[in-house]
């Protein structure tokens, strides 16, 4: 089975350094997962089960995302897309100081673009698709205001999901309760991206909701 992560930082963990492209992140981990053996080792050659392809490229938002599926060759090859997008647009966003009409308008910009992406799929005959909320953590104290407009796109995920029958997985609620009952640190580094005990909730989260 052919799996391809599409994203950004999050999804990325400098997988172009890596001799098997996968990262270091929460990829890395579910790779591992679905190819270990009963002793835990994992293969990492053309013998694999699931062949895994990171394509995750850090600072990607929804567009970016959307322009690396467009340049990618034999597009049906793929049995199962995994997508994780949004909170660098929503960086974008905050960090010029739009309005928050503007920013409305293009709340709903996004989700046409990932909607576009995701009947993409549909017409390459992929129809295993998960979809991954995308999280925030309130520290800095400053992405406190954010979190209302990750809010929206997380909505508007989980309906496009639902309309074109692929798998929405919520990651906010998980990631912000782990982080409050272990520490913030324990999990993100900075408020956005994971430490190494917050891949590992992301994988598991991913895991348990593949449907293979």
């Amino acid at each position: 089975m052919k799996l391809l992560f599409l994203g950004d930082s999050i999804t990325d963990a400098y997988h172009c350094f890596d001799p098997e492209n996968l990262g270091e992140g929460y990829v890395r981990m579910i790779y591992e997962k679905l190819n270990s053996d009963p002793n835990g080792s994992c293969c990492f050659d053309a013998a694999a089960k699931f062949l895994v392809s990171n394509k995750g490229i850090d600072g990607f938002t929804v567009s970016r995302v959307y322009g690396m599926w467009q340049s990618l060759p034999n597009k049906s090859r793929w049995d199962t897309v995994s997508v994780l997008v949004g909170i660098n647009d929503v960086g974008a966003w905050m960090d010029c100081g739009h309005s928050d009409s503007w920013i409305n308008g293009a709340v709903l910009d996004f989700a046409r673009t990932y909607e576009d992406l995701v009947t993409d799929f549909l017409d390459y005959n992929i129809r295993q698709f998960l979809l991954m909320e995308p999280f925030l953590f309130p520290c800095p104290e400053n992405y406190q205001l954010w979190m209302p407009w990750r809010k929206k796109l997380s909505s508007h995920i989980q309906s496009i999901a639902r309309r074109y029958g692929g798998t929405f997985l919520p990651l906010q609620d998980v990631l912000e309760n782990a982080a409050r009952m272990e520490g913030a640190s324990a999990i993100t580094p900075d408020g956005i991206h994971l430490t190494e005990r917050g891949n590992r909730l992301l994988a598991d989260c991913w895991l348990k909701r593949f449907p293979h």
